[in-house]
């Protein structure tokens, strides 16, 4: 069992928050967003009854920028946080703080940037997945510890469908290497940076109809 912050505030942020807390993990803080931060329609629609977790952990309200609460998560001494769904950036403090674990919904280094599930059905990729990893203080480029890869096609399937296949790939990755993490075993790859494709925010108007119509759907209706 290792002292754990956990960093988000979208369902799966939740769902994976709450696979930590069955494994043993002791969650010291849970820091999700308050309605005046970028991301709070995700918070809106949760239904925190459906995740027991989040009775039974400390939580704090961010209102502003995730960074201006690094004092008080040193004094709670983590040995692992959890960044699971958030939009801004962390600065060094908050990095050095304790490893900083993130799951990203593509396969790294291919993917990286925004909403990479819309942009997985929008750019026609073959195939997607998630990838378990460190962050570095880089966008999406810190060392990869594990990838699942999706069984969806996004050339076919629509927004949710990929993410709810992505969120039950993040639970199972978490159950398979919590373990190493918190024992130090497990693997840290440098990513190919050759191989990298980075997207930005989407531009609904510049794809076809079609296509929009499978990727504006939840979680980015």
């Amino acid at each position: 069992m290792a002292r754990v912050i956990v960093i988000g505030g979208i369902e799966s942020t939740y769902r994976n928050a709450q696979v930590l807390h069955d494994l043993g993990e002791d969650i010291v803080m849970f820091y999700t967003r308050g309605e005046h931060s970028p991301g709070w329609e995700g918070v809106a629609m949760i239904d925190e009854s459906l995740y027991p977790f989040a009775s039974r952990v400390p939580k704090t309200i961010v209102q502003g920028n995730i960074n201006d609460h690094v004092d008080e998560m040193r004094a709670l001494t983590p040995d692992v946080i959890y960044s699971l769904g958030w939009q801004q950036i962390y600065r060094k403090r908050l990095l050095e703080t304790a490893p900083v674990i993130g799951i990203h919904e593509s396969l790294l280094p291919e993917g990286a940037g925004a909403v990479p599930i819309a942009n997985a059905i929008l750019h026609g990729q073959e195939k997607t997945g998630i990838t378990l990893f460190e962050l570095d203080g880089g966008m999406d480029t810190g060392p990869i510890i594990a990838q699942l890869v999706g069984r969806l096609d996004p050339r076919v399937a629509d927004a949710t469908a990929l993410y709810n296949e992505a969120m039950d790939l993040e639970a199972r990755i978490l159950r398979m290497y919590v373990p190493h993490i918190n024992d130090g075993t497990a693997p840290r790859i440098p990513q190919d940076f050759t191989r990298r494709t980075e997207y930005g925010k989407v531009d609904w108007n510049a794809w076809p109809a079609d296509v929009v119509a499978r990727a504006k759907v939840y979680p980015y209706a």
